[in-house]
């Protein structure tokens, strides 16, 4: 009985974590990934930063309120009603929208950068999700092996054709098998945990149902980098924000130009005994001797020269980052090719209980074959796994999928 606890322990935690089999709610990867940047809570925070920006930018365009100005002289009688309006000239307010309309495009490509971030960390949490989900299967397949051979010793061992140590051995392997599914389960919850912070409020998924893609060829790295140079939403920022600067400079230098004021009404005065009433008109004009605007309009040159150098920069990032995650990339398709298919271990179990049935080999040696060949599929499983992380990074750095 004793034997059996570990087995039924790990079952329970395993129907914990498959809860609602029955009626569960099963996505594939590609639906999940989608749904979280599509609805899912941080995407809607991200999409709502641009709307401020636009915002920010209609606040700057309104034209100026008209003013109200009364006064009265008790030197004799004058009095004046007056009203006054500030004429926007020399273009200004279409120089305030050319910058705004540039202020928006650099907040919609950056409202792609942080989408395009969030979708790498989603195929991340659910690429690892979908890993521990076969290892979960991997293991409880090996567990379950083990425990039909621990039957069968046991049968053995009542009719006198199997020794206590043969027993004791597949129990000691099924313990630990049972053990290494529990941690498989605890790493499989915290991983669809990861995924179910970033799904949208309301939806709930229990497994992945999809199998893994094979994986991708690596295109030539020159056709990468032109692919990156006009795919990475980064470069389209920074390209929008260096027009912005050049506008908002022009926009400062109109804002200092004389501005003119007019100002219209009536006056009343005392004349000779007799109150007369006539019309008021005037204009004003600011007079730009103290500041013209050169300093503002020098700050927004001095930003647009740092943003060329913080692209240039970024565009020397990009080439050393997609060398890199493609020979990565590389590297793990070849290990993997060069690991072949778990078929050796499969034909190496099955050989094992051959020979021990035989009698040619004992309880260790087959329990051993069953440990590599247990082995042999996890590792096949993480070197999968590897080169799928070393696909997105490659994504990552050029901007888009690798696959049409």
């Amino acid at each position: 009985m004793s034997s059996r606890a570990p087995v039924c322990a790990w079952g329970v935690a395993c129907v914990f974590v498959f809860a609602g089999a029955v009626g569960a709610q099963e996505r594939t990867a590609s639906d999940v990934i989608e749904a979280i940047v599509r609805e899912g809570p941080r995407a809607a925070a991200i999409r709502a930063d641009v709307e401020v920006v636009r915002r920010e930018q209609l606040a700057r365009l309104p034209r100026p309120n008209p003013g109200v100005i009364y006064s009265r002289e008790g030197a004799g009688f004058t009095e004046f009603f007056q009203l006054e309006q500030p004429l926007p000239a020399f273009g200004l307010r279409g120089a305030l929208q050319r910058a705004g309309a540039a202020a928006s495009a650099a907040a919609d490509a950056e409202r792609d950068v942080r989408l395009w971030d969030l979708r790498i960390d989603a195929t991340r949490a659910v690429e690892r999700w979908r890993w521990a989900q076969s290892r979960v299967e991997a293991t409880a397949l090996d567990t379950q092996a083990v425990s039909r051979l621990v039957d069968i010793l046991r049968v053995r061992e009542r009719e006198g054709e199997g020794s206590r140590f043969d027993r004791l051995r597949g129990e000691q392997e099924l313990a630990e098998l049972t053990q290494a599914g529990v941690a498989a389960t605890v790493d499989l919850a915290d991983a669809r945990g990861a995924v179910e912070a970033l799904l949208p409020v309301g939806m709930t998924v229990t497994r992945l149902t999809d199998v893994p893609r094979e994986p991708a060829g690596v295109p030539e790295t020159g056709a990468l980098v032109a692919r990156a140079r006009a795919a990475r939403p980064e470069l389209r920022a920074l390209q929008s924000r260096l027009e912005r600067s050049v506008l908002e400079a022009d926009a400062a230098r109109r804002a200092r130009r004389p501005a003119p004021v007019l100002t219209g009404g009536l006056k009343r005065a005392d004349n000779e005994g007799a109150r007369e009433r006539g019309g008021v008109f005037g204009l004003n004009l600011t007079v730009p001797l103290f500041d013209a605007g050169s300093r503002e309009a020098a700050r927004w040159t001095a930003e647009g020269a740092r943003i060329s150098a913080e692209r240039a920069a970024i565009e020397h990032e990009i080439r050393a980052d997609i060398l890199r995650a493609a020979e990565a990339l590389r590297l793990r398709q070849r290990a993997l090719t060069a690991a072949g298919d778990d078929a050796v271990a499969s034909e190496l179990v099955a050989t094992a209980e051959v020979a021990y049935r035989e009698g040619e080999i004992g309880i260790v040696a087959l329990l051993d074959a069953v440990r590599t060949a247990s082995r042999a599929r996890l590792r096949d499983l993480e070197r999968r796994m590897d080169v799928r992380l070393a696909e997105i990074a490659l994504e990552r750095a050029v901007g888009e999928g690798l696959r049409p």
